[in-house]
């Protein structure tokens, strides 16, 4: 039974990654839970593979559910997919993405083949691990959202700032950012719709 050795990495994140072999004879679905072990994601969100070429074109998909709406097309399942029946390139890439929400999108690539199982492991197995992944929902994050803690520092941190913004500004200073005409007009008129200073 041939043993597929894969180096699985974020896209986002490409010094985070997995080795993970997995039996030729085992499904997609397999992969797809090691994959979420090794990284330490829950398993509840969708999630599709795709078999992609050299520039990481997406190809065929394999989906964990089939969403179509199409019966004379359906997306192959992963619980019904085997690894052999896809991986067919000696340098395979396939694309894999998690949770259509967040978007969590991983480079996958073949990096071996064994014709013998190692009796010291249960496949599929992490071999390596290089990183700590990232948070699962810590992407929310980047959108603006911040816990207490953070909100406080924030406004402790603009409180400061605020200390050091002088209350009246100068006339020179107003000048300088066009707040008074020079009571002139283009032909040497008052301006009528000057900034009178002295009614303030």
């Amino acid at each position: 039974m041939a043993v597929y050795k894969f180096k699985v990495y974020f896209e986002d994140y490409e010094d985070i990654y997995r080795v993970i072999e997995i039996k030729s004879n085992q499904t997609f679905l397999d992969f797809h839970l090691a994959i979420l072990d090794s990284i330490k994601f829950d398993n509840k969100q969708m999630a599709s593979f795709y078999m992609s070429n050299d520039s990481w074109k997406k190809g065929q998909e394999i989906t964990l559910e089939d969403m179509t709406e199409n019966p004379d097309k359906p997306v192959p399942v992963m619980a019904k997919s085997k690894m052999s029946q896809y991986v067919n390139d000696p340098h395979q890439k396939i694309m894999y993405v998690y949770d259509f929400i967040e978007c969590w999108a991983m480079m996958i690539e073949l990096i071996g083949i064994s014709t013998t199982e190692n009796p010291k492991l249960t496949y599929p197995a992490m071999v390596k691990s290089v990183g700590l992944a990232p948070k699962q929902y810590d992407k929310v994050q980047k959108f603006g959202a911040v816990d207490e803690n953070e909100f406080d520092e924030i406004t402790k941190n603009y409180l400061n700032r605020s200390d050091e913004i002088p209350d009246e500004i100068s006339d020179d200073e107003a000048d300088e950012f066009g707040l008074f005409d020079n009571g002139e007009g283009e032909e040497g008129q008052s301006s009528e719709g000057g900034f009178d200073s002295e009614a303030y």
